[in-house]
């Protein structure tokens, strides 16, 4: 039989299929989530409220420790979080029906914020084939978008 080991009452709708875990730290696990006002909830009980604030990072309500809000301002249509790089830190990866974009949550900051006229869906991170680096595809309504780095995809994509 399953027995939760801990509640968190979040006093937010949390949309459907929008849930990530990530590893923004690279050691801790944290909670990120979407809601129906347009932001991404982040439960991390590991810092003891010592995150950096700022920028799209904002903290949540005194009732519910731990928890920050990312303020997107769209709807917010996939979430999805990786390792892009050899710090093992996960990227937080987030898609909207008309843009994208990598946010790196330990440092608060924008990776990259890329227009997406035809939506994103759905998210998707891994290693193809014989790649030694990981790869990011994004899927709209009719089409997909894929990068290997940051950098590969400021160039094929800038």
């Amino acid at each position: 039989m399953l027995v939760p080991l801990y509640t968190l009452k979040l006093n937010q709708k949390i949309l459907p299929r929008r849930v990530t875990i990530g590893r923004f730290d690279g050691v801790n696990p944290n909670l990120a989530c979407a809601t129906s006002a347009g932001k991404i909830f982040i439960h991390n009980p590991f810092t003891g409220g010592k995150m950096t604030h700022g920028g799209r990072l904002i903290t949540g309500e005194q009732s519910v420790p731990d928890v920050y809000y990312l303020n997107i301002g769209q709807q917010i249509s996939a979430v999805s979080s990786g390792c892009l790089s050899t710090d093992n830190r996960d990227v937080l990866f987030i898609g909207s029906q008309t843009h994208f974009l990598a946010y790196d949550v330990y440092n608060n900051t924008d990776l990259f914020y890329k227009e997406a006229p035809d939506g994103v869906n759905v998210i998707s991170h891994g290693y193809i084939a014989d790649q030694d680096v990981p790869l990011v595809f994004t899927g709209g309504n009719c089409s997909i978008s894929g990068t290997c780095t940051l950098t590969c995809f400021l160039l094929l994509r800038g």
